[in-house]
């Protein structure tokens, strides 16, 4: 019964000396962030993952720090992986907001709609998430508009002659036709029929 007791012990302070070796490395990686040493607090977070690779606060502030090291693609992933792994709303939601934030960076209005839609699915009352939305379809709805402005419209083919050429070649055609009639008048023998215009 001691043995059993002692081993239960030794687990419990291995499983507690893990954690805090996570916690510490995110708590670190904290730090770092605050003091805007980004590369280092990638590297503590990162060493928290590599002990816990499911901890999703973890993951959450990497990618956050990825974002402010201007690696846009790689935070995107972070926050996707975030949402992926928990079902924890508080954890999705801003997730979901982030990658709004760095879609609207990134110009890709379609993805950060869907992004801050997620975020209001999860926390209807996130008013920045709210705001952001409504902002990331105001330019989307404006880049439409440009685009069609921008699109070459159909204008009529302008004719390439004159107004004193265009007229030249109409008495041009009516001589033409005064001929053809006259010589088709000759040819069934009777008198011209008066022209129509």
């Amino acid at each position: 019964m001691k043995k059993l007791i002692l081993l239960l012990s030794c687990l419990q302070l291995f499983v507690m000396a893990f954690a805090q070796s996570v916690n510490e490395y995110i708590s670190n990686g904290n730090e770092y962030y605050q003091l805007g040493q980004y590369e280092m607090a990638e590297a503590q977070y990162r060493q928290a993952l590599k002990k816990d690779p499911s901890n999703v606060v973890a993951q959450q502030n990497l990618a956050n720090t990825l974002y402010r090291q201007k690696k846009a693609k790689e935070a995107i992933e972070g926050f996707s992986q975030v949402s992926k792994q928990t079902q924890n709303e508080k954890l999705r939601a801003p997730a979901y907001y982030n990658a709004g934030v760095v879609y609207s960076s990134q110009k890709d209005l379609e993805s950060s709609i869907e992004a801050y839609k997620s975020a209001l699915r999860l926390k209807p009352d996130d008013k920045e998430a709210r705001e952001n939305l409504q902002k990331a379809l105001l330019e989307l709805k404006q880049k439409q508009q440009q685009q069609q402005k921008e699109q070459p419209q159909k204008k009529p083919q302008s004719s390439s002659l004159s107004q004193k050429e265009a007229e030249k070649k109409l008495d041009q055609l009516e001589e033409k036709e005064k001929k053809i009639g006259e010589r088709i008048q000759n040819q069934k023998g009777g008198t011209p029929q008066p022209n129509d215009w």
